[in-house]
């Protein structure tokens, strides 16, 4: 075949062994246009998990240096996102909170909200999941309310609040009694792993 320009041996040899130039310019523009549309939601979501870590352990930090400062004792109450089981709690305008964290002040008899700004309730939503607290003596709060107080001497207790994040994803916030800030820990830690 002499028209064949394979055969007849001519420069413009149809090869089919790669892409041309636009074919691969239509490629990248298009997995860089998913990108662009990807990349942003991404970061929001991570950015938005940042964010709640950051209230918990502010408001932890803040609840240490308030005790101190006021030289009283500050309750830090983690409100689980398991429901209370007994419904004859008094006060419930405070203890019946749900998946949140506040900082609880005990006046004239009763638990009563912090009045910074900084330390009222903070509720999350279910991609923000409060799930259990443990205590260094081996107590694990799985429903309800846990309370942690801070001492005016700057001090707690050691304990750990374990957070699923985004339904699959384990995290601990490790609280030390002697320091202020606390740690963010990927996965669930107990005291036996410290140890």
């Amino acid at each position: 075949m002499a028209g064949d320009p394979a055969v007849s041996g001519n420069i413009f040899r149809l090869d089919n062994r790669g892409f041309t130039l636009i074919e691969l310019i239509v490629a990248i523009s298009v997995i860089s246009l998913l990108f662009m549309l990807a990349i942003p939601r991404v970061g929001r979501m991570i950015g938005s998990q940042r964010e709640k870590f950051a209230i918990v352990t502010g408001m932890l930090a803040t609840a240490f240096d308030d005790a101190f400062m006021k030289d009283r004792p500050n309750f830090f109450v983690v409100y689980l996102s398991a429901p209370e089981v007994d419904d004859t709690v008094l006060q419930k305008d405070v203890v019946d909170r749900k998946n949140g964290v506040a900082v609880l002040n005990y006046v004239d008899g009763e638990f009563v909200d912090n009045r910074r700004k900084a330390l009222q309730f903070r509720d999350f939503n279910d991609s923000f999941l409060i799930e259990d607290v443990l205590y260094a003596n081996g107590e694990k709060v799985t429903d309800g309310r846990a309370y942690i107080t801070y001492y005016p001497g700057g001090y707690s207790s050691n304990c750990i609040i374990h957070v699923l994040v985004n339904g699959d994803q384990h995290w601990s916030i490790k609280i030390d009694k002697h320091i202020k800030e606390p740690k963010v820990i990927r996965g669930y830690e107990t005291f036996e792993a410290a140890l």
